[in-house]
């Protein structure tokens, strides 16, 4: 587009309003005329131009453009239609467009450059804008300004040495006034509180007083027409965390590509001017990208180990991979597995593959009258039972032999009482207690 040149008051009372910026504020008058009155301000000119009868008080923003039928034509390609006809000077050719909130803007022609003053900076012209979001794509996509800085609540357009400002138009805190009215302007000093002392001095009275916001420090004033003015002081420096930050301030996208996907936000959900909680958030998640960024810069090269693939440990540090311990095969004769019914094969076993054998009742083998036989646990003391080494599995009990040269057991073969009658002591110790002697019985 091109740069911001002028800010136009547009007053019904000319000679009050120059009194107010001259005598108050101290700006000096660089061109007059019959209705026209041009202060000597530095990057963008601030002119008083009297209203013809009937006409409300209004501010209008005007940037220094091409030829002015080329412009047109590629407003018009972007749908954008001029408000009226082209207005001719001697100086300059004017064409006005609307934004969406109605606010005039002017496409100034020039045929011979502006002069610019030596104080005060008219540093930024700002927009206050309900409708957000279709403003900031009017301004970004149909007039062509880049941005030049974003933050949650407002927008800045790189326009030159004089910037345009999109601001959301809710105040959260309710701190500066100028959000008030659709258009305002900044005034900038490097010495504010002095400036301010200053117009103390003259009568000046503060809409408020000198404060820091998040935009650096700034006061306000009125003027006789009602608007309020902003005075700034120098812009607060940024952090070096938070330039290295701008590098990788990609991720998340800029506000106009949120925009275009969220067209129909709603207008309570939008930040407000003033909201320094909003910021200070933002603020401090870009800073700490921005400090990430400068510890990876301050490392050097091969101090942070590399981490491979099958290096991951529970604790988030690079640990060596573990190694693979297949299963032991399983025991010869021992029972294959068997699925449950019901349930689904496994994948690595083909199906038709021999598996367990499933358990099939005996038919041969009549159920017990009472029931099953219940569980008997050894007694308490009782010895384990130990296997013979020497004998295989599966080959029964070892049949009774007698000791030869023994007498003959009675419960044995051969019968007959155990001599010595019965085993002094009692019963064998551990084992369960003898029954009555048959010749007792």
């Amino acid at each position: 587009m091109g740069r911001l040149s002028i800010v136009v008051l547009f007053t019904p009372e000319l000679a009050r309003q120059r009194e107010f910026y001259e005598k108050s504020l101290g700006l000096g008058a660089a061109h007059a005329a019959t209705r026209w009155v041009q202060f000597g301000t530095r990057d963008a000119a601030l002119a008083l131009r009297e209203l013809e009868a009937g006409q409300k008080p209004r501010i209008e923003l005007g940037f220094d453009v091409g030829p002015l039928e080329g412009r047109l034509s590629q407003l018009a390609a972007r749908g954008v239609t001029p408000a009226g006809k082209v207005e001719e000077s001697a100086d300059c050719r004017i064409a006005r467009v609307a934004d969406p909130e109605g606010n005039v803007i002017q496409l100034v022609e020039r045929r011979k450059p502006t002069a610019a003053g030596p104080w005060p900076r008219l540093s930024h012209a700002i927009v206050n804008a309900q409708s957000f979001e279709a403003c900031a794509r009017f301004y970004h996509d149909a007039l062509g300004f880049k941005i030049a800085e974003e933050r949650e609540h407002w927008m800045e357009f790189d326009t030159g040495g004089a910037r345009l400002t999109l601001h959301a138009w809710r105040d959260a805190d309710g701190l500066p006034l100028s959000p008030e009215q659709r258009v305002s302007f900044a005034l900038m000093d490097d010495d504010l509180d002095a400036w301010a002392d200053e117009l103390r001095e003259r009568g000046v009275r503060f809409a408020t007083t000198p404060t820091e916001e998040e935009i650096g420090r700034m006061a306000e004033v009125e003027d006789a027409d009602g608007w309020f003015v902003v005075l700034r002081g120098p812009s607060p420096d940024v952090p070096i965390e938070e330039s290295l930050a701008e590098d990788y301030a990609d991720e998340e996208g800029t506000r106009i590509e949120q925009i275009r996907k969220t067209t129909d936000a709603e207008p309570g959900a939008r930040p407000g001017f003033g909201s320094r909680k909003l910021a200070r958030k933002k603020i401090e998640r870009v800073a700490t990208k921005g400090f990430d960024a400068l510890q990876r810069t301050r490392e050097p090269s091969g101090t942070r180990p590399e981490r491979g693939p099958g290096t991951f440990s529970p604790g988030g540090g690079a640990g060596a991979p573990r190694p693979f311990t297949p299963r032991p095969p399983r025991p010869e004769g021992a029972r294959p597995y068997s699925p449950a019914a019901g349930s689904q094969p496994r994948p690595d076993r083909p199906a038709g593959s021999p598996g367990g054998r499933p358990f099939t009742p005996r038919e041969d083998r009549p159920p017990r009258p009472d029931g099953p036989r219940p569980y008997t646990p050894r007694p308490e003391g009782a010895r384990p039972f130990t296997p013979r080494p020497d004998r295989p599995a599966g080959a029964g009990p070892r049949p009774f032999t007698p000791r030869p040269g023994g007498p003959p057991r009675r419960d044995g073969p051969g019968g007959g009482p155990r001599p010595g009658g019965p085993r002094p002591g009692g019963p064998r110790e551990g084992g369960p207690p003898r029954g009555p002697r048959r010749d007792e019985r």
